[in-house]
């Protein structure tokens, strides 16, 4: 799999960015050449991660964090930076669990790595329906 281009966006940690991200998503997945139904699967998924980073309690962490889009000639990988390991929590309790979940059985890979900065990682194959 060899990356063709990456597209990072810096965002504030606020609601109203949302429908950008979704739409940025959108046109990145369809440049890929991924179909309808599988670009939706992604803007949810990724809706569901902007979601949570932005239902995080303001107190403890950055006001942004950071969206790397890497494309491939055969899939997507997206990945979040999340300033402070407090974000690591994002994927507890009910509702967390629930978000995991969806996340999950919508992409091909998901992960999730707090160690300092959280990193959240998302991929999807061009074919892998």
């Amino acid at each position: 799999m060899k990356e063709n281009d990456t597209v990072k966006i810096h965002l504030p940690r606020k609601a109203d960015y949302a429908s950008l991200i979704r739409l940025a998503v959108s046109g990145i997945a369809s440049k890929i050449g991924f179909d309808i139904d599988v670009i939706e699967d992604i803007k949810v998924a990724v809706s569901e991660v902007c979601n949570k980073i932005v239902s995080l309690s303001t107190e403890n962490c950055d006001k942004y964090y950071d969206i790397t889009f890497q494309l491939f000639s055969d899939g997507l990988k997206v990945q979040f930076k999340v300033p402070g390991g407090f974000a690591g929590k994002m994927f507890e309790g009910e509702s967390g669990e629930f978000a995991y979940a969806i996340i999950s059985s919508l992409m091909d890979e998901f992960s999730v790595d707090c160690n300092g900065d959280c990193i959240i990682t998302m991929g999807k194959n061009l074919g892998a329906e």
